[in-house]
């Protein structure tokens, strides 16, 4: 089956990003044939991508194979649609080449401009490779390109949240687009019921599409194993990657105790600025070590570091907790240099990595105790929970959107309703505290049963082999209706 993904962004750092990515490569390991359109500015460190080029309006440009591509059953060409350096983003980061603007902030020329362009590329890849199934990300521009770009009824739609609480909620006129896009969708696929009763709330157009599909966890990588083993090989393996020159200094702790110490807010957020936010930090192999050696619980958070996703809150709870915890902080944003500072007063060893992709993240997480997703934001799903889960993690997030159903589910599993979740909101801190000291007290072969069971439960429930079924279901399983299901992949 030839399949057309268009998402609009990288492939790496975001949950839909690495969703992108996963989906693509579970249906080239499939079989299938796979057109990806994204912004990805180094296809080449991706090997199940087996070629890559450019696309507008005149056609595919400059199309040169991949010298890294592993073997495959099927083929993934990367398609970067020719839109100029203008990227819209739901949340503002720094993205290679690009000059970032948040989609409320766009003129209407920009907006226009934007869709045209990818308009016009997705039509071109579409007429170059005829799909037979055509999937377009997020509530909004996805959906809305792909109609005027093939017709309705001819794509599957993937919202997520962020598309929801950043542009649809915040603007009439994403709104409109929305249900420009979702109206004439063959399907709506979203991973919860909740952010899709969110999508229907704000966009009524959708209702009688909508499916459930979780998305998945690429369970051979995220898998229980012993702390100093799994540590000890990430560190080993971070010691051998050059990049990690780029990464933030340990001389910036300096700088952010000066920056305290002057009442200088907005300095922490240009030390942000000054190093490279998307790889590891240099001394991340270091402190790896030293988390190896520690024989106190570790308790962590893996994500981005703004504001939305409340990782002050895991700071100030595991400074409250009864238990003696060290903390590993996974990430990468604007927000790092004043969790640092944040960091500075608390009474717990408290570790900063920089950004650990999935070459790293997995390790981390296998040596985690307790995995904190702490996000104010509504979520569409939690997509690290899962994670930190199958690597044996016992999560503890929020108990709100689409976070809350993740909770219940693993909770139902194990049969200990509000074990794996906190209460948000005002005292949401000590929540954590006490959520921390609940799983970390608990006897260390019920802690052992538990993570086992939540290892094995998303190994069987959310993966990506089940995720991409549905979505070739959706595609061309007859009339759109809501509905969940499962079974095996669908083979080309």
């Amino acid at each position: 089956m030839r399949i057309l993904l268009w998402h609009g962004w990288l492939l790496e750092g975001s949950g839909s990003n690495v969703g992108a990515a996963r989906l693509s490569e579970t249906f080239r390991h499939a079989g299938h044939e796979i057109l990806l359109l994204c912004q990805e500015g180094h296809p080449e460190r991706y090997p199940w991508i087996d070629a890559w080029g450019t696309v507008a309006a005149g056609g595919v440009r400059e199309l040169r194979p991949n010298p890294s591509a592993a073997p495959g059953r099927g083929r993934c060409v990367l398609l970067r649609p020719e839109i100029g350096r203008l990227l819209p983003v739901f949340v503002v980061d720094e993205y290679e080449g690009f000059e970032v603007k948040a989609f409320p902030h766009l003129s209407a020329g920009e907006l226009g401009t934007y869709l045209g362009r990818n308009v016009e590329a997705l039509r071109a890849a579409a007429s170059w490779r005829p799909p037979d199934a055509v999937l377009a990300g997020h509530a909004v521009p996805g959906p809305a390109i792909a109609r005027r770009a093939l017709g309705p009824s001819t794509y599957v739609a993937k919202i997520h949240g962020s598309d929801l609480e950043y542009a649809v909620r915040v603007q009439a006129r994403y709104r409109e687009l929305a249900t420009e896009g979702l109206g004439a969708a063959r399907a709506v696929a979203g991973a919860t019921h909740e952010v899709l009763a969110r999508c229907l709330q704000l966009v009524p157009a959708a209702r009688g599409r909508t499916r459930v599909i979780r998305p998945g966890v690429s369970v051979d990588a995220f898998r229980p194993r012993p702390r100093p083993e799994a540590l000890l090989e990430v560190a080993e393996r971070l010691e051998a990657d050059p990049d990690t020159a780029r990464g933030r200094p340990s001389s910036h702790d300096a700088l952010v105790a000066r920056a305290v110490a002057s009442g200088s807010p907005d300095e922490l957020d240009r030390l942000a600025t000054t190093y490279d936010q998307d790889v590891p930090d240099p001394d991340a192999a270091a402190r790896l070590r030293e988390l190896a050696r520690s024989e106190r619980p570790l308790v962590g958070y893996l994500g981005k570091l703004i504001p939305q996703k409340g990782v002050e809150l895991l700071i100030e709870g595991a400074s409250l907790a009864r238990t003696d915890v060290d903390v590993v902080i996974v990430g990468f944003g604007t927000h790092r240099d004043r969790l640092e500072a944040l960091a500075r007063a608390a009474p717990r060893r408290i570790v900063f990595t920089g950004r650990l992709d999935h070459r790293y993240a997995p390790g981390v997480l296998a040596a985690t105790d307790v995995l904190v997703v702490p996000s104010i934001l509504e979520e569409a799903f939690g997509m690290v929970a899962a994670e930190g889960a199958a690597a044996g993690a016992l999560p503890l997030v929020a108990r709100h959107s689409g976070l809350a159903e993740v909770a219940a589910e693993l909770q139902a599993e194990v049969g200990r309703p509000g074990l794996f979740s906190f209460e948000p909101g005002s005292g949401a801190a000590l929540a954590v505290a006490e959520g921390i000291d609940r799983l970390l007290g608990l006897p260390s072969d019920e802690h052992a049963e538990l993570r086992a069971r939540v290892s094995a439960f998303v190994a069987r429930e959310w993966t990506w082999e089940r995720s991409a079924e549905l979505l070739l279901d959706a595609a061309g399983g007859g009339e759109p209706r809501d509905r969940t299901g499962g079974g095996r992949l669908i083979r080309p």
